[in-house]
């Protein structure tokens, strides 16, 4: 009932654009696609406190507070909430906001999906894909830890390269125990004797976070750290986290939808 009546509210909202809904392409419904996420990662007895919902395709069932919805699935009944309309930065802004919370335990989940019912006239990304992080814990968890993250906002395209690159080089980039990982938005850079992965086009907003966990999975247990950084061009953000092999942030788990 609510995927069929997520047709006609679509239809409503995309007619005064002159745009046609086709019913015989659904889309992903993100509340489906992050609790298979939740149900492999948080186990009950360790429940979470706060929940973060980034994305920038909308929901394919907008009717529902697919946050509200999360918290409900999630162990803990966790506060929850969901940060859209920042493109590749939602998932860095939800990084920083649970960093900053006094909740011990917080989950990150970042999805996207690759079917619009509409022509919306801009590139959507090439599959279903959710990156889930799991935050917080004792000090004894084998995991990684988040050491640094910057966010800065009206970065014009002639400026990006170059703040970009001082950054990089401030987090650690250019020294071969530290890999990067860069997105879309900052395709073409170079850190010296840094691995770099650069992120293939296609995943937007799960790229970045999908290599960076990847890197991090390489070596696991091994001494190091990961910068990633990526460049949201239509809002002007930068964006960039580091991540040592340490304790705090456990790191994650990744998902394609079923």
């Amino acid at each position: 009932m609510l995927r069929s009546r997520a047709g006609e509210y679509l239809t409503d909202l995309a007619r005064p654009y002159g745009l046609a809904v086709d019913p015989s392409a659904p889309g992903q419904s993100y509340g489906e696609m992050a609790a298979e996420l939740i149900r492999t990662i948080v186990p009950d007895d360790e429940p979470v406190d706060l929940l973060v919902l980034a994305f920038a395709v909308h929901d394919a069932l907008p009717g529902r507070a697919t946050a509200a919805y999360l918290s409900h699935v999630c162990p803990g009944t966790p506060m929850s909430f969901a940060l859209c309309d920042q493109g590749a930065a939602a998932a860095f802004t939800g990084l920083r906001i649970a960093g900053a919370s006094a909740y011990r335990r917080a989950l990150l989940l970042v999805v996207e999906q690759a079917v619009l019912p509409y022509d919306p006239g801009v590139a959507v990304p090439a599959r279903h894909r959710a990156v889930a992080l799991l935050l917080g814990g004792g000090p004894d968890d084998d995991g990684a830890r988040v050491t640094a993250l910057r966010q800065h906002a009206d970065v014009g395209p002639d400026d990006v390269a170059g703040l970009a690159a001082a950054e990089l080089r401030a987090l650690g980039a250019g020294r071969p125990d530290v890999a990067v990982v860069l997105g879309a938005g900052l395709a073409g850079m170079a850190m010296g004797a840094s691995p770099v992965t650069a992120v293939p086009p296609g995943q937007p907003l799960t790229g970045v976070w999908w290599s960076l966990l990847e890197r991090l999975d390489d070596d696991p247990g091994q001494p190091g750290a990961v910068v990633a950084a990526d460049y949201e061009a239509d809002l002007r953000y930068l964006c960039l986290v580091a991540v040592t092999t340490d304790t705090s942030l456990v790191p994650a788990h990744r998902g394609h939808a079923v």
